[in-house]
């Protein structure tokens, strides 16, 4: 019997989403940090069944973020309260089918509010990782840095009606990348730019870092950076200047649409950036005009909702 071979030919690309989870707490009171509005006896009245709708729909989301059938290799967050609500997300959800593994440190904010990440194990592969200290003078969420290897596809000879093509670090990608969740507005425009010009600052001066040893590194710095494009400034290209610069945004305030949550590369011939905004994320904005998102609380009311912000996505190509 002669058995055909041929070579199954796949092409991958590499999806990175970061989402504005709005204060995904559990409803257990932290003595630590400033937690209690989010418990069942606070004024959110939170409990582990809201907790949970909550959970199942960011599921939901990051299973449907992906790109040509391929869900988020990297998924990075703000306002996660701490690693056990990321391990509930990725042990009682459909994402538990999938190979994912959290990266995830506490920060000083007094909310008890970090920034994190979750990645494919298949598709990523850390080396190296650490939490960035804004300030010492004022307690805030700490950058989150982490360099990896995002892991390429390779050509496998397989029989006809064979299968997948094995995961190699063939044509492999270092890359670096910074989660950020800047200080608010909150306070005033005196202190609050300050606050974020001293985020600004250690995140250039840690991409500085990276290129004074490897000029050609591929960085990649995405978060809530608690302002529009035109008000921040890096040494990397934004890719999110002409999604703003068309009215485009990831939040709607007084009517308006705002580009906060935005993504700056080294490199952006390999980039498509995107805004995720499915129906069942957007609610009729009835103050104004048009939708808004969905968020979990309007005020002291649960509106049910996941989020008032939008998830923004890179993919790599």
């Amino acid at each position: 019997m002669c058995r055909r071979f041929f070579f199954w030919v796949t092409t991958f690309v590499t999806v990175i989403v970061f989402w504005n989870l709005e204060n995904y707490f559990d409803p257990f009171d932290d003595a630590l940090t400033m937690d209690d509005e989010f418990t069942p006896r606070g004024e959110k009245r939170w409990s582990w069944r809201r907790f949970e709708r909550k959970r199942n729909g960011i599921a939901k989301v990051l299973l449907a973020a992906g790109s040509y059938g391929e869900v988020p290799a990297i998924a990075a967050f703000a306002e996660v309260e701490n690693k056990m609500v990321l391990r509930q997300l990725l042990r009682e959800t459909p994402l538990e089918k999938l190979d994912y593994d959290i990266i995830h440190r506490d920060s000083p904010d007094a909310r008890g509010i970090d920034v994190g990440l979750i990645y494919r194990k298949s598709r990523f592969k850390p080396l190296d990782v650490r939490s960035i200290r804004v300030s010492e003078e004022f307690a805030t969420r700490d950058i989150l840095y982490v360099k990896g290897v995002i892991l390429g596809e390779k050509s496998a000879p397989g029989l006809s009606g064979g299968g997948l093509p094995e995961m190699s670090a063939a044509g492999r990608d270092t890359i670096h990348i910074f989660v950020n969740h800047w200080p608010s507005k909150r306070g005033g425009a005196e202190l609050s730019d300050a606050r974020r010009e001293a985020a600004r600052s250690m995140l250039e001066a840690s991409c500085d870092s990276i290129r004074s040893c490897d000029s050609a590194a591929f960085i990649l710095a995405m978060g809530d950076f608690n302002d529009t494009p035109d008000n921040v400034h890096l040494p990397l290209h934004n890719l999110s200047e002409p999604f703003a610069a068309r009215g485009e945004g990831t939040i709607k305030y007084r009517g308006n649409w705002e580009l906060i949550d935005q993504c700056f590369v080294s490199d952006t011939a390999r980039c498509r950036f995107s805004i995720f905004k499915p129906a069942f994320l957007l609610e009729q904005d009835r103050a104004y005009t048009g939708e808004k998102p969905r968020r979990t609380y309007v005020g002291p009311k649960y509106n049910g909702g996941l989020s008032d912000h939008l998830p923004i996505a890179v993919t790599l190509k």
